[in-house]
This record gives structure tokens, sequence and C-alpha cells, in this order.
């Protein structure tokens, strides 16, 4: 049984690999991540240098404040226009602000000036991943390649929190922090023009007042009580992270005496954690209960951050910062995916775009009370609070973190596959096919029996997966459908009474989808809805005939 899901989860892993556009995305992110984490350390070094603890969190509020509050306006870019463009826009926007940045320190101008310049690639950055979290659905071919590019990009992240606080003590030991936004303005620069080669699923964009655009993710998230309590985990995991990079700062240098390589040791033991997690996560692909590996996600975070309260060492700080990324592992790739799956794919960036807003802003709380903690508390206490709260309030709502579950699960393979061969549903994305997929119902009939009768009120839309169907209107034979084809659908949109009888000519197998939720699918989509009204037309005008 290990085996034969290890010889699955091999398989999908290849399938990504051989989806040129998913590839080339996957390998931008790898290239850019380590220069995001490494461009961080770089401030945070700057600003210690310049203040202690106190400019660390006035830095943290400068950087990430104007982020926060941009962000979800900046990601319905990823919506409003093809997507891998908007991904190779982020891209470019963050390789020109590093470069300004590595001018303000060559030039040592003040910091107001420093930060002013760092803010912008911040900025930037945050158009980055809601872009990419919402290009994974229209690039992955299957819902099962989906999670496993999920899990690639956790690896990544993960070998990024490793590679890039390495990357930015070498490059600052080297040439200081101006070297560290230098590089980075290279290699992102360079990213930005691969990612110019991806070629994403065709989606019809809109043009519409951009202030309403960048609301409805926010909308979104109101009729989505599922997807608030997946970002609220969220925003409170990027504060834990947010207290932690502070927290290491003073660990490193005020506690165990590690000297000037000390915190990007103590965040690169995150990182090594998170490749091994990564490592694991795999085994998450094709599996339809998540929500046991997210708060497995959430404790292997907390718990090890609170006992580096009490490591004796370099060395015991630096195993129990490594479990927990780990856990950091799982919980990003259960997060990503639940989310994916539970909000609807036309307004995924703008709603991955909140999200980054509120992970910059819990990353700058978490960052500016980290020191108060520090101040009032002290160390141990500090760390042992940012550690046990987020596994406690977990607990305390694991039904409703089981109840998103259950929502998002996984749908059968076989009705999304029939999906995707029609006309209306192919344009969909494997997150919104998946959620049309688990509303169907299955349906046998018999040679003879009336599916639908002409002049009755219309309350289903039908799908055959096997058998045919005879097309009638007053007697007369209009058509014949076979596997793959549909019916149903004037009455539904028109709120008229059926405009035809349907007849199964031979044993059938049918998939049937209730009125709601077969207008939302394919209303609520604008490719879907295009493809809709093309198909309509054109049975409509071979009735006609």
């Amino acid at each position: 049984m290990a085996s034969g899901r290890g010889g699955e989860t091999a398989r999908n892993i290849k399938a990504v690999f051989k989806n040129r556009s998913l590839r080339r995305t996957l390998i931008a992110f790898a290239a850019f991540r380590p220069t995001e984490s490494a461009q961080w350390i770089a401030v945070l070094v700057y600003a210690y240098a310049a203040g202690g603890a106190r400019q660390m969190g006035i830095a943290a509020v400068a950087l990430l404040v104007p982020t926060a509050l941009l962000a979800p306006f900046l990601a319905q870019i990823g919506d409003r226009i093809h997507r891998e463009r908007a991904l190779a826009l982020a891209y470019l926007s963050i390789g020109i602000a590093a470069g300004l940045t590595a001018t303000a320190l060559t030039l040592r101008l003040p910091t107001v000036a420093v930060y002013a310049c760092a803010a912008l690639v911040n900025i930037a950055i945050s158009m980055v991943r809601p872009t990419h979290l919402s290009i994974l659905p229209e690039v992955a071919e299957t819902p099962t390649q989906l999670t496993a590019a999920n899990a690639l990009s956790s690896t990544i992240e993960a070998l990024a929190i490793f590679v890039g606080p390495l990357m930015a003590g070498s490059l600052i030991a080297l040439g200081g922090p101006k070297l560290v936004f230098a590089v980075m303005s290279a290699i992102v620069l360079a990213v930005g023009i691969l990612t110019l080669a991806v070629h994403a699923r065709a989606r019809i964009v809109e043009n519409r007042d951009a202030v309403g655009d960048a609301l409805e993710g926010f909308r979104e998230l109101r009729r989505r009580p599922g997807a608030r309590l997946l970002l609220g985990f969220v925003a409170g995991q990027t504060m834990v992270i947010g207290a932690l990079d502070v927290l290491t700062v003073v660990l490193a240098f005020s506690v165990l005496s590690m000297g000037p390589s000390g915190p990007g040791t103590l965040s690169a033991a995150v990182g090594i954690g998170g490749l091994f997690g990564a490592a694991a996560t795999v085994t998450l692909i094709g599996r339809e209960r998540l929500a046991p590996a997210f708060f497995l996600g959430v404790v292997v975070i907390g718990v090890p951050i609170a006992l580096v309260a009490f490591a004796n060492g370099p060395a015991a700080a630096v195993i129990l910062l490594g479990v927990a990324g780990i856990g950091k592992s799982f919980f990003d790739v259960t997060a990503r995916t639940l989310l994916q799956r539970s909000v609807d794919d036309d307004v995924l960036a703008r709603v991955f775009g909140v999200q980054e807003g509120l992970a910059m802003a819990a990353l700058a709380v978490g960052s500016v009370v980290a020191p108060i903690l520090v101040d009032r508390l002290g160390v141990e206490p500090a760390f042992m609070l940012a550690g046990l709260t987020l596994p406690v309030i977990a607990l305390l709502v694991f039904e409703r973190i089981r109840a998103v579950d259950r929502d998002a699960a996984l749908a059968d393979p076989r009705d999304v596959a029939l999906l995707r061969r029609t006309s209306i549903f192919g344009p969909l994305g494997p997150a919104n096919l998946e959620r049309v997929a688990r509303n169907l119902v299955q349906l046998d009939v018999g040679a003879g029996d009336i599916v639908i009768k002409e002049g009755d009120p219309g309350d289903r839309f039908y799908l055959i997966e096997a058998g045919k169907v005879a097309v009638s209107r007053a007697g007369e034979t209009l058509a014949t459908l076979g596997p793959g084809d549909f019916f149903g659908e004037i009455a539904l949109l028109r709120d008229v009474p059926r405009t035809a009888t349907v007849r199964a000519e031979e044993p059938c197998a049918l998939r049937a989808l209730d009125r709601e939720h077969f207008l939302a699918a394919v209303t609520g989509s604008p490719a879907g809805a295009v493809a809709l009204a093309t198909e309509m037309d054109r049975r409509l005008a071979e009735h006609d005939d």
C-alpha cells in the first residue's frame, strides 16, 4: 500500500516537471524565494546596527505596514490581466526596487531613504505569492498535480528559509547589506524574463472599477467562513514568524552569545527542518482529508518554539527550531491547498492578496510585539507565549477545521474528468471543477425512460457519462446525445419550462447538477459564462433550423 502511494506520488511529481509552464513557474519561484529571505535579514541587520532591537521594530513597521495596506489592491492585477504577465511584472518590479535599495545603501543615504526603497521591494514582493499561488491552478492539469505543485512550493519555501539566511550572512560578510540587494536585483530581473515564457490556461479577464475589484477578495471571504478561518491561522502563523525573526536575533546576540553569524544560523535551522518537512508533505498528495495534517503543522510549529525558552545552548535551539520548520511545511501545504479548493478561481489572486496583506500586517505586529515582550517579560516567556498561542486556538476550533476540510474534500476524479470534457466546464480551473464535481448526483436510467419532459419546470442540468439519449420537440427528433454531452441548461438559464423532451435510447449513466449549483458554477466564472452562451446560441440555432 505504501509503495503504491509512493509510486503515485512520484508519478504526480514527474508530471509537474513535464508540464513546461508549471516547471518554469516553480523554477522562477525557487530562484526568487531565497532572495526574499535574504533581503529581510539584511534589513534587520542594518536596523540593528543603526539602533538595536527598537530600531528593528521601526524598520518592520516602515516596510510592512505600507505593504499590508496595498497588498489586497495590488493582488487584483493577477485577476485583471493574464496571470503569467502579472507574475512577470511582479518579479521585474522587485528587481528594479532592489537595485534602488542597493544604490541607497551604497551612497549611504539617510535611514529613512533606505527604508523607503526597501519598502518598495516589499510592496512588489506582495504581488508574487498571490499571483504564484493563483496561477498554479491554471497551469496544473489535474487536482493531484495542483497538490504536488503546492508541496513543491512548500519545499522551495523551506529551502529558501535555509538558503536565504546563509546567502544573507555570506553576502553581508563580503559587502554588507547593499550586496544582498544588488544580488537580489540581478537574480529577480532574470526571473522576470524567464516568467514571460509561462503560458497559463486561457481565461477571460474583466476590466471593472479597480477598488471594486480589489474588494471582491474581501467579499469572497465574507461568503466563505471556512476560508476566513484558514486566513486567520495563516496570519497568526506569520505573526509568530515575525516575532521569531526578532527573538532569534536577541537570542543569538544577548542569550547564546553566538556572534554575527548567530541570527542567520538560527533562521537557517528553521529552513533545514522545513526541507525535511517538505519532503514528507508529498505524502499529502491525493489525500482527501487534510485537517489532521493542518492541525499537526500548527502544533509542531508552536511547541518547539515554546521549548526554545528552555534551550541550554545553541545546539538545542537549532534542533528545536528545525522541528518547528517541519511543522511549518505541513501547515503551508495544507493551508494553501484547502484555500485553493475553498474559493472561486476568478477571485483567487485577490483572496491570496488579502492573505498577503494580512500576513504582512501580522509580520509587522509580531516584529513590534516581540521587543515589547522581551522588555516586559524576558526572552524565555516571550518564546513560550509566541509558541503556544496558536496550538491552543487550533485545539479549541479543531471541529471547525474539520468542517472546512469536509467541504473542500476531493471529488471523484471520474466526475472531474467528465466535466473537463464539456465545453462549458472545460475552461474552469481544477479547484472550481472539483467544487462542481462534489455537487454532482449520480443517476441511472433505463432504456425508454424519459429524463426530462417538454413543458415541465427546469430543476436540473444533466451530463451523460455513458449511453445515448434522444432530444425531441413536439414529437420531432432534434438530436442524439452521447457520452460527454449535456442537456437541460436552457430552462435553467432562461427560467422557462423545458423546451424539449429527452428520452434514454439505451441504459444511461447520468450526472445531475441542481439549478442553484449549476448557475453558480457557470455564471460565477467569466470563462464559463462565455462558453455557455456560445453553446446555447449554437444549440438554439440548430433547433430553429
